[in-house]
């Protein structure tokens, strides 16, 4: 299918899509960090995580998307950041699983890492609303809503307890702390404080003095 014709996901409807999935997956309370690799080889149209050498050196890349004979799919990562920079590695594989779940059929035809990287950058130049999909899937899944706030609020008791209201170190370091805790770059987790509004509650919270966030 042509990338102008994939639908065009809201933030709210894939935070419904990853619950659902998270749900299933963690019947008994999720588990953080989210374990991507898991949660992606047991789904009906992921085959395998696969190991690839120099996507990054040649490709500029981390992974991609590569489709199969029997309508399935391979994510290939590449080797040195799976090994290596495994923060990278995860949301990596949670986006190109986003392009699975919400997006497969534009991907149907990616049998290389030829196709893949072409592909990718159609999307990039003209429907970049697909790679916005499949990066707001990717923190939704990693870092997701029933669990960040409440830690977050926790994070900001601990720190303003130990060095106070500071408001040029507080959302820093709780950032950092939470990125190590989901097992993601400080990055991203920024990107998900602001899309869950955390960063204002922080900043509001640091501005009046307040010992605790209300997640």
């Amino acid at each position: 299918m042509e990338p102008s014709h994939a639908r065009r996901y809201n933030n709210a409807e894939v935070e419904r899509i990853v619950a659902h999935i998270l749900a299933s997956a963690f019947p008994k309370g999720i588990s953080i960090p989210i374990d991507i690799d898991r949660i992606v080889e047991r789904h009906n149209l992921i085959d395998d995580i696969v190991s690839g050498e120099l996507l990054e050196d040649k490709f500029k890349v981390a992974a991609v998307l590569i489709s199969k004979p029997n309508g399935h799919f391979d994510i290939l990562v590449d080797e040195d950041t799976f090994n290596s920079y495994r923060a990278r590695a995860n949301f990596s594989i949670a986006h190109e699983f986003g392009l699975v779940i919400l997006h497969s059929q534009i991907c149907s035809n990616c049998q290389t890492v030829e196709d893949a990287i072409s592909l990718r950058k159609r999307i990039v130049n003209a429907y970049d609303f697909i790679e916005r999909n499949a990066n707001y899937f990717a923190g939704a899944i990693l870092m997701p809503l029933r669990t960040l706030p409440e830690d977050a609020a926790k994070v900001y008791e601990a720190l303003v307890k130990d060095i106070g209201y500071d408001n040029n170190l507080i959302p820093d370091k709780l950032c950092s702390t939470l990125a190590r805790r989901y097992a993601v770059n400080f990055q991203p987790m920024g990107i998900r404080l602001r899309e869950l509004n955390l960063y204002r509650k922080i900043q509001m919270a640091l501005r009046s003095g307040a010992p605790y966030l209300d997640p």
